[in-house]
């Protein structure tokens, strides 16, 4: 690892986070003002033994990754603007040719926009236009993490109705928005959340959301890398059609042992076949409050389950794999946190013989601070 280049990023970037973070004054008292900069930053190592190939020869790899993701936000009473950059540099090139057979939800060396937004709050409603993250909170299954919305979204939402913490809607909009080249591929969201506290301050989320994906096989279709494992049709675009309906289930229990238990379930209504997948997760312990958290994660994903473009890429393959992981994260200061995460799975819907019962291994350590 380069450990000028780590020395650099705790020497200039943290600190300069910290001293952005002094609120500045309302400048005028019948105005509510605020104006924040944070930083989230990832340095990761990792290793990925036994891939697969079709001469029956298996082969390690390794890798190291550097990103940092500042953001500036302002507030004016109802109004919030936002601006972000997403900076990454990585010991791979996943934008040159040949790529890689599965490319990343990331440019491996790259700066670019990753945030532009402003949204306004109006009593229960919020309305949020630009760039920016998704607002409904998914699994990784679906969303990926690294990607953001481009469009439009729209949440009504009413809180401390008795025994509902809250109650909302939710509407996105997303056109041609990834990190790579997607064509005309839009999204429509629509998804409707309810969590309910008991005297104990646990809390159950319960949401259903339904997802629709167009034009990824129209004249500007999904660049082919992205295409990733669904199944393609003559033109070797996706098949589809993606209508996902999703059921998900989130308990939480705070206070001196945090416990959060997800589960999560898909299915593409448009397809008979190959169309579904699971989620399952366990989180033990807080960063923020505890020193250390365990997590665990189960999954099962069929390869229409979803677009596979949008999807997690922690996991090697989008859709279409059955696999494992296990995140050991330790608190190493206020706003930072060190883990060791290690993953089994297989791609188990595979066309090539042999390869659905070959387990793959991973195993990588990450430096995280975000504040």
């Amino acid at each position: 690892m380069n450990r000028p280049l780590f020395s650099f990023i705790l020497g200039v970037v943290v600190p300069a986070a910290a001293a952005a973070q002094e609120p500045s004054p309302a400048p005028q008292p019948q105005q509510q003002y605020s104006f924040e900069f944070k930083i989230d930053a990832l340095t990761r190592q990792e290793w990925t033994r036994d891939i697969f190939e079709t001469s029956d020869r298996f082969r390690d790899e390794k890798r190291w990754r550097l990103r940092a993701k500042p953001r500036i936000e302002a507030g004016f009473g109802p109004v919030l603007l936002g601006v972000g950059g997403d900076f990454n540099y990585s010991s791979d090139q996943n934008n040159e040719p040949p790529p890689t057979p599965q490319r990343d939800n990331y440019d491996s060396r790259d700066a670019r926009l990753d945030l532009a937004f402003g949204s306004v709050r109006l009593g229960p409603l919020r309305a949020q236009g630009g760039r920016f993250a998704m607002p409904v909170l998914l699994t990784e299954m679906l969303w990926d993490r690294d990607l953001r919305v481009q469009g439009g979204a729209g949440t009504l939402e009413f809180r401390d109705l008795g025994a509902l913490k809250s109650l909302s809607a939710t509407a996105v909009y997303s056109l041609r928005e990834h990190v790579f080249e997607v064509g005309d591929t839009t999204l429509l969201l629509l998804s409707g959340e309810t969590t309910l506290t008991s005297p104990t301050g646990s809390e159950l989320q319960l949401m259903g959301s339904f997802f629709k994906f167009t034009e990824f096989d129209g004249d500007k279709p999904l660049e082919p890398m992205l295409r990733r494992q669904n199944t393609r049709s003559a033109t070797g675009v996706p098949a589809g059609p993606f209508k996902v309906v999703d059921l998900l289930a989130r308990f939480r229990r705070t206070g001196q042992a945090p416990l959060q238990l997800v589960a999560d379930y898909c299915w593409n209504r448009a397809l008979d076949a190959d169309n579904r997948g699971l989620w399952l997760a366990l989180v033990l312990g807080s960063i923020q409050t505890t020193p250390a958290r365990l997590e665990y994660t189960y999954a099962k994903v069929d390869k229409d389950a979803t677009l596979g473009a949008y999807a997690t890429d922690d996991f090697f393959w989008a859709t279409g794999w059955e696999g494992h992981r296990a995140d050991i994260g330790i608190r190493s200061g206020e706003h930072s946190s060190i883990h060791a995460v290690g993953q089994l799975q297989r791609f188990k819907d595979s066309p090539r013989p042999g390869e659905p019962e070959h387990w793959l291994k991973r195993i990588r350590f990450e430096w995280r601070i975000s504040r």
